[in-house]
């Protein structure tokens, strides 16, 4: 009989906890553009793997902050990871530009956020961002770490949010 007790308190102590960070993320994310995170299978990401995030955006006005999400683990051999990322706009046109990202201090201690192996960083890429013609922006990352395989590296996304005036 005890038991029971203890499965509906658990039960419902989830219940609770997942309601409260639904309601946190949509308070917190009303000014959320597009975000979409890949998952690389087996936590490597390889130099040919390229990552692709599609969107379409209709407002030439608006400026949007634009950022990296990285999760990695502290399987990860390097403090940094560079990033080779294109652009490619509405009327064929495209520009390409390399972004490094900080995951650990120089005494190897791991940034982010997350318990255990797990570390979760957002990096600011742009401020400001404006998407000048109405249609659809494909962003091409890859990583651009000199090695043929990275091991540690589980998810990359990006975030592009509007600025709130």
């Amino acid at each position: 009989m005890n038991s029971k007790k203890n499965i509906s308190r658990h039960t419902f102590l989830q219940f609770s906890v997942a309601v409260v960070a639904l309601f946190s993320l949509a308070s917190c994310n009303n000014n959320v553009f597009y975000t979409e995170s890949a998952h690389l299978e087996k936590g490597e990401w390889k130099t040919t793997d390229t990552l692709i995030y599609s969107f379409d955006s209709k407002d030439s006005l608006a400026s949007y902050d634009f950022y990296f999400e990285i999760r990695n683990t502290t399987d990860y051999d390097f403090q940094n990871l560079y990033l080779f990322i294109t652009a490619y706009y509405p009327g064929n046109t495209y520009s390409r530009d390399t972004a490094e990202c900080i995951l650990a201090a120089p005494d190897g201690k791991w940034y982010g956020k997350g318990m255990g192996k797990h570390k979760d960083n957002r990096f600011l890429f742009r401020k400001g961002v404006r998407f000048r013609k109405p249609g659809n922006y494909i962003i091409a990352v890859n990583q651009a770490m000199r090695k043929d395989k990275l091991k540690g590296i589980t998810d990359v996304g990006i975030l592009i949010k509007k600025q709130t005036n």
